[in-house]
């Protein structure tokens, strides 16, 4: 124990040396630019940014400011003005996320949140779950593969919301909304080329017709290799559309098809630094999501929902062996194969009953149908194939009430699956305006679950069909100050979280069992300040503390520290620069070839964005990753390829009026 005190000491001094020296060097660059708040959106007529609507934490929209749970709204404005590649791009950037990909981009890209497991953040488009959970990260969502074509805004809560969503949301949830289209059409064409031969194509449009909006897009994105053997190529076509049946009724509608190719040395070999065995993995994968929901009003005071979707993911791999030495030993991983195949079906039905301006009752309940498979083998020769199913019947009901000053949330979850019992999800939260002067307090308690994910079940090598869902507590409570009308916003939340019957490998029996529990807590500050219509800027920065029991190990890939600095200087009407810093202290890792190194990171990354409009028909922009020329790793041997940078142009072949 006084050994791992001393590790950790001499790691956090020399984390703090080298953010210290990344935030000296890139801070002139936002003394220059001003700032911006990732949580607001466009242009306002006065210094004060106007305030996002979410409705991802609660049955009813809420204005972000009267919302209970801890959220991050990313707004159209954000999403545009990044000129981010991909939700990988844009997130690592994102208040509070912890985030980690393997090498540059392209490279699995995860997020974790308050210091939980990455399949523990649910994802949803348009909230519908698009997690898989058939491949070995169990239910890991890889943010590099998912491009921003067609969203509109993404709200990211931090905290359990399996009251509403079920299983999987048990540490956080980011949702990606459409955009909705309507009124004249539009239609732009984009194109941009940089390092690495990168090089992409977008056309994206939307609209209306008669009782018909619509908004579509579609993407191509390719580059070749950055450190070694890591190019990848993803191809994207989203559907969004909304038809007016008359009666306050409307028919809902979206698609989204998704294909991601990849190269890289795989998990565990110490990557293009260490890794002993000079093979990378091929990967490919695409994946088909839909859904359709009718709403509508049968009373004033009664409204509904009908809703139906459909995820289809497969993903093929080969991955080479994970060599420990030169000859290697019992500790290497043997090659393997891999083809699977995840479908979910939903069904469900929502009432919401309005009792006058300030109480309202939500019930819902639904059908989820869940199958996977997969067929390969382990070192050529050991099958590795397995085939399950499971059905869960999921109810919940919601009770919010709101008046000028408070804001109150009560909510509970039934699920009932295959071969499971009966799991509740309560949620309790309140957020009080105090007074007149902006200030708030807000708090929200809640529990989460997640059943094991088909590969921890059925894989035949080390799946457990006796695994127990796994489980959270989390609380956290708040205050939030705005001044008046200076532009000026603080606030600062403490949180805590105890995850139980945690999902881990066991060396005993070689198989995966519910081994472990981690109490992970800290505190989250932000900062956010809008000088002018034209000059926003924002900083944050969180602390994690965590504690594992019944295990030696440290708490891997979770960093203590993280902060950022946001920046955005409205030039003129034609011209934006944005920029965005953050830092990442050191955090745990384990590679097979270099079993002594023991912690990775502690860096600095920064990247800029500019855009001006030429003329009304077009719009150039560049971009630049990791502008400090940063070599960071985020695992260990996984270095980053450093500087990066893009420029692209936009054709508004058709605008609005």
């Amino acid at each position: 124990m006084a050994g791992s005190s001393l590790l950790e000491s001499e790691s956090r001094r020399r984390e703090s040396e080298c953010c210290l020296k990344g935030w000296i060097r890139c801070l002139p660059l936002f003394m220059a630019a001003g700032g911006i708040n990732a949580q607001t959106g466009a242009d306002a007529p006065s210094s004060i940014p106007p305030v996002p609507t979410v409705i991802t934490v609660t049955a009813r929209a809420t204005p972000l400011t009267e919302t209970s749970a801890a959220v991050t709204v990313l707004t159209r404005e954000d999403i545009e003005r990044s000129h981010a590649e991909s939700a990988a791009d844009l997130l690592r950037s994102a208040p509070f996320l912890q985030f980690a990909q393997s090498g540059g981009a392209g490279g699995m890209a995860t997020i974790t949140i308050r210091g939980s497991k990455p399949n523990y953040v649910l994802v949803l488009i348009d909230g519908i779950p698009a997690n898989d959970i058939t491949t070995l990260l169990g239910g890991s969502f890889d943010f590099s593969a998912l491009p921003l074509d067609n969203i509109e805004q993404i709200e990211i809560v931090r905290g359990p919301l399996s009251a509403m969503y079920g299983s999987d949301a048990i540490g956080g949830v980011i949702n990606f909304i459409s955009k909705k289209g309507g009124g004249a059409p539009t239609l732009d064409a984009s194109g941009d080329f940089g390092s690495f031969l990168q090089r992409q194509v977008k056309l994206s449009g939307s609209g209306g017709w008669k009782a018909l909006r619509y908004s579509a897009a579609g993407s191509y994105l390719a580059s070749g290799d950055q450190v070694e053997k890591d190019g990848y190529s993803t191809g994207s076509i989203a559907l969004n559309g909304s038809l007016s049946l008359g009666r306050k009724t409307n028919l809902d509608f979206l698609f989204r098809y998704l294909d991601d190719q990849r190269a890289g040395f795989p998990a565990g070999s110490g990557g293009p630094e260490f890794a002993i065995l000079r093979q990378a993995v091929d990967g490919h994968a695409h994946q088909i999501l839909g859904g359709a929901s009718l709403k509508g009003a049968i009373k004033p005071w009664w409204l509904y929902s009908l809703d139906a979707d459909r995820v289809y993911r497969e993903e093929n791999d080969v991955t080479p062996a994970v060599l420990d030495g030169n000859p290697p030993t019992f500790r290497s991983l043997p090659s393997s194969t891999s083809d699977t195949d995840f479908g979910r079906t939903r069904v469900g039905a929502t009432s919401t009953f309005l009792a006058g301006s300030h109480l309202s009752a939500t019930l819902g309940a639904s059908v989820r149908q869940e199958s996977g498979s997969a067929a390969g083998f382990l070192g050529g020769t050991l099958p590795s194939a397995y085939q399950i199913s499971r059905t869960s019947l999921l109810a919940n009901a919601q009770v919010q009430y709101t008046n000028h000053r408070l804001t109150a949330t009560a909510g509970f979850g039934f699920d009932k699956s295959t071969g499971y019992g009966e799991v509740t999800s309560p949620l309790l939260g309140v957020n009080w305006r105090v007074n007149e002067a902006g200030l708030r307090l807000k708090a929200s308690w809640a529990e989460g679950f997640k059943l094991p994910s088909f590969y921890a079940l059925a894989d035949p090598n080390v799946g457990n069909p006796a695994l127990g869902p796994e489980r959270n507590r989390s609380f956290d409570t708040g205050v939030e100050q705005r001044f008046g009308h200076s532009g000026l916003s603080v606030s600062a939340t403490y949180f805590r979280s105890n995850f139980e019957n945690q999902v881990n490998f066991s060396s005993a029996i070689f198989k995966l069992v519910n081994l472990s529990a981690v109490k992970t807590q800290g505190v989250e500050f932000e900062a956010d300040y809008a000088a002018s219509p034209a000059v926003r800027f924002g900083v944050d920065f969180a602390y994690t503390f965590w504690e594992l029991r019944d295990s030696a190990d440290p708490l891997r890939n979770i960093p203590h520290a993280t902060g950022g600095v946001h920046a955005n200087w409205r030039i003129s009407r034609r011209a934006n620069v944005r920029g965005d810093a953050q830092f990442v202290s050191r955090r745990y890792d384990f590679e097979i070839p270099v079993p002594a190194a023991t912690t990775v990171g502690g860096y600095t990354d920064v990247n800029l964005s500019a855009d001006y409009e030429l003329n009304p028909a077009f719009t150039a922009y560049v971009r630049g990753d990791n502008v400090l020329d940063s070599h960071f790793h985020e695992y260990i041997g996984f270095p980053n390829p450093g500087i990066s940078v893009r420029v692209g142009v936009i054709y508004h072949v058709l605008r609005k009026p």
